[in-house]
């Protein structure tokens, strides 16, 4: 069939690909003018929907994923067979091996195919000489494809080793430690491959220049690993780092921070570089500079003998708490008073640093979320300091474990969007059903709060397990969740209340209204239901008296670095505990 002129500048450019960055390619792709042709523009959305995925992992994975209105997570089915014919016909049309590899990686994943694996593994060994100096970062993703692949169909494997270890003698120092982080996630290498890698990798260190710190401690820190993998004592690595860290330290003043910090790192390394004498003398220097520091500038962590006693009892109690099955971890997340912080506690204590110091007459002033001052009167200020102490508690007691757990829960395989809806579904009443309003179509009867929370829990799950296993804070994205389930949260306050017997309107200039948040946490039935610790761990998450996110949120106050791994957490845990009741009769 002819090509309409139409649709011609679009395929040309998808021909001339050039590029191996998505974003790049977006914007080389020409527009097309309107479309007349039935058929032409059915293709076109073929070769849209094959732009429409990324590489993660070694896999090639689609944009396109959502919750279903039972909080199922769906699998968006983008190609038919007509689709994966007329991507068969393109595969053998076109020479360009970007769309080669995209083609045959899409037609194996959908067709199970190993014979078009062996095309992806080839075309994508082709691509990585059109990798130009400014896209190196697309180097290490496409290896992980050829790795993906090659190991689930034990195709070109050896090819496979073979351009692996080319490059990484072919590259610069700086990234044959990227290409080697992609061989070890994915245990590419044999036993006696990785020796041999192991041989040389100290070599890649610069100890000359001034500005390879952070390239070097890299390295050093993925030579860790390989080391460990190979059974090699890693003394001689712990003293580079050491080594590496006097860049830092000669950097910067007496009274500064950061030189606070390199020492630390310093004397913790040389301690693990069996270096006592060194280690010794760099202790008493970190001691001296600590006592010089005015605490107003610096907040120094915990030592390493305390830093050590503390996670010894955070792995002891998560681990117990992880030798259970995926039900009781989350039952006891959702229920156990024992790790929610003890607000008497706080109470007691900003008592005692308010009226018992020089504090209590001082004026204190804070910045609000949009920089905007005020100062406190007497009860702000007893507020503000029992929010501080709460929030190290919280942090201390609470945050740091919920965390661990379901960090290791994560990789164990305990915990999941799947595990967790299945939870909720069966022992929340977020999975019953009741109406909410006058609607009474199918859609509403099949629906339920788990239907609503759904979505904002697998994405903070999905994001969270992505973080996780990837290794990295630069993966996720956690505005969608935090967004949805911290509305959500306020009005599955509301249906529980209701569903209590209880009342959420009151008299308001006037008229009858529904009540506020802050109202919800002071109903009867909520002090019923839920603990003192409970309420305020719930005050603490959304209202004015802790970090207010519900309003936040609702007012677009959040800006991008707000929306953090433990603000998502945060939420997430709410929802857990708001969530641990059900009820004998559905409505």
């Amino acid at each position: 069939m002819k090509r309409p002129e139409e649709v011609t500048a679009f395929f040309n450019s998808l021909e001339n690909i050039k590029s191996l960055n998505v974003w790049n390619i977006t914007k080389e792709l020409s527009d097309c003018d309107k479309i007349k042709t039935t058929a032409w523009r059915k293709k076109i959305i073929i070769e849209r929907k094959v732009l429409f995925h990324n590489l993660n992992d070694g896999q090639l994975c689609s944009n396109a994923q959502s919750t279903n209105n039972r909080g199922r997570s769906d699998k968006t089915l983008l190609f038919s067979k007509t689709d994966i014919s007329y991507i068969i016909t393109r595969l053998n049309e076109t020479s360009n091996v970007w769309l080669k590899s995209r083609y045959s990686h899409i037609l194996w994943q959908e067709t199970k195919n190993n014979n078009y694996a062996e095309i992806a593994i080839q075309n994508y060994m082709e691509s990585i000489n059109l990798i130009k100096a400014k896209e190196s970062r697309e180097l290490d993703i496409i290896l992980e494809a050829i790795f993906f692949i090659s190991k689930s169909t034990k195709r070109k494997q050896e090819e496979a080793k073979k351009i692996t270890l080319d490059l990484i003698e072919g590259v610069p120092n700086y990234f044959k430690t990227v290409i080697l982080n992609s061989i070890l996630k994915h245990n590419f290498l044999k036993h006696i491959e990785l020796n041999s890698i192991a041989d040389k990798i100290l070599d890649w260190v610069d100890e000359k220049s001034p500005v390879a710190y952070f390239n070097n401690k890299k390295t050093l820190e993925v030579a860790l690993i390989l080391f460990d993998k190979v059974k090699r004592p890693n003394e001689r690595i712990y003293e580079l780092l050491a080594e590496n860290e006097d860049e830092i330290i000669a950097q910067h003043d007496d009274e500064s921070f950061v030189k606070s910090t390199a020492l630390a790192e310093k004397a913790k390394y040389l301690k693990r570089a069996k270096k006592e004498e060194e280690y010794n003398v760099v202790q008493l220097e970190y001691t001296r500079l600590k006592q010089k520091i005015k605490l107003n500038k610096i907040s120094v962590p915990l030592d390493d003998d305390l830093n050590e006693i503390f996670n010894i009892y955070l792995r002891a109690k998560s681990d117990s708490i992880l030798e259970h099955p995926t039900e009781e971890i989350l039952a006891f997340l959702s229920i156990n008073e024992e790790i929610l912080v003890d607000p008497k506690n706080i109470s007691e204590q900003a008592n005692q640093k308010i009226n018992n110091s020089l504090y209590g007459l001082c004026s204190t002033s804070i910045f609000d979320i949009n920089g905007n001052t005020k100062k406190l009167n007497d009860k702000e200020k007893f507020d503000f300091e029992k929010l501080n102490l709460y929030v190290v508690a919280h942090n201390i007691q609470v945050s740091v474990l919920f965390l661990r757990v379901f960090i290791d829960g994560v990789i164990y395989g305990k915990l999941n969007y799947y595990k967790t809806f299945e939870f909720l579904e069966k022992h929340s009443w977020y999975g019953m059903k009741f109406r909410k309003s006058l609607k009474n179509d199918e859609e509403e009867a099949n629906s339920s709060w788990l239907s609503l929370l759904a979505p904002g829990i697998h994405n903070f799950l999905s994001q969270f397990e992505l973080s996780i296993l990837m290794n990295t804070n630069k993966i996720s994205n956690f505005i969608l969740c935090i967004d949805s389930m911290t509305i959500k949260f306020e009005g599955a306050l509301r249906d529980f209340i209701r569903l209590s017997g209880g009342s959420t309107t009151g008299e308001r200039k006037g008229e009858t209204q529904e009540h506020l948040l802050e109202e919800l946490l002071e109903n009867p039935i909520t002090k019923e239901y839920f603990s003192e610790k409970d309420i305020e761990l719930f005050k603490f998450t959304f209202t004015k008296k802790g970090k207010n996110i519900r309003n936040n949120v609702a007012h677009s106050f959040m800006e991008y670095s707000d929306y953090s791994l433990q603000t998502a957490s945060l939420v997430f845990f709410c929802i857990l505990r708001l969530g641990k009741y059900t009820f004998e009769k559905q409505i």
